[in-house]
């Protein structure tokens, strides 16, 4: 099992542990905006003009290598705080955003959330209390795409991103709005391996799959397989 808790998971929500005067802070320098599906938030290379909260809806984080190849990074949904790191350093951003559904946003321009930062010292450490998170959620994706055994490592992978989408309530079904090119690089396999192991899960009855899905319908069986523990499919519900 992956060292993620739900405590961690919803630490890593910036906005929900900032005070009420703080919250109103930002919302005051920035406005309201509503992207739809596939909609690019800000592109990998641009300027970072701006930083997001996310109120409504996912956003996919993706980028794209040297050889070309794009790749997703994470998901991130409702009360997080996303690309803020490039207006704070002032580089070019390193990833795409995407609306993976239809997404609502609070958009605050650079200057404004500098502006904000400098006022507000607190609300600085709790940005960087969130990105030293999500480091360390990235580090044990990598550690847990490594393992010798694929249906128990591709178990890890999505138990872990099934963490990070589920706000602490591990115990309930969990859709994942990944489609199986994005999975297979989260483990770092062949779209074919991936599909043996979604196989291999969905003849246990751990998930159901769907376009651009993959429902965790028993999400401590997930757990059980994870940590090197495979559940007897006779054991395991057929909802």
């Amino acid at each position: 099992m992956t060292g993620s808790s739900a405590a961690e998971n919803e630490e890593r929500r910036a906005w929900r542990r900032l005070t009420p005067e703080e919250r109103a802070a930002i919302t005051a320098a920035g406005h309201l905006k509503v992207w739809h599906p596939g909609q690019i938030l800000a592109l990998q290379g641009s300027p970072a003009a701006s930083v997001f909260v996310i109120l409504r809806g996912w956003v996919k984080i993706s980028a794209t290598n040297y050889r070309g190849d794009d790749a997703p990074l994470a998901a991130r949904g409702p009360a997080e705080i996303v690309g803020e790191m490039a207006p704070i350093s002032g580089l070019p951003r390193t990833a795409t955003m995407s609306a993976i559904d239809e997404v609502q946003t609070l958009v605050v321009t650079r200057e404004r959330f500098l502006a904000v930062l400098r006022a507000r010292p607190r609300i600085a450490e709790e940005v960087l209390r969130t990105t030293a998170i999500r480091l360390q959620e990235s580090d044990r994706l990598r550690l847990e795409s490594g393992g010798p055994d694929f249906p128990q490592r591709l178990a890890a992978v999505l138990l872990e991103l099934s963490l990070q989408h589920d706000a602490g309530r591990s115990d309930n079904q969990v859709d994942l709005h990944f489609n199986q090119g994005e999975l297979a690089s989260f483990a770092r396999v062949s779209r074919s391996t991936l599909i043996r192991g979604l196989d291999e899960l969905r003849r246990l009855g751990i998930v159901r799959t769907a376009r651009r899905r993959i429902t965790i319908v028993h999400p401590q069986a997930l757990r059980e397989l994870a940590a090197g523990h495979p559940p007897p499919v006779a054991g395991i519900g057929s909802d």
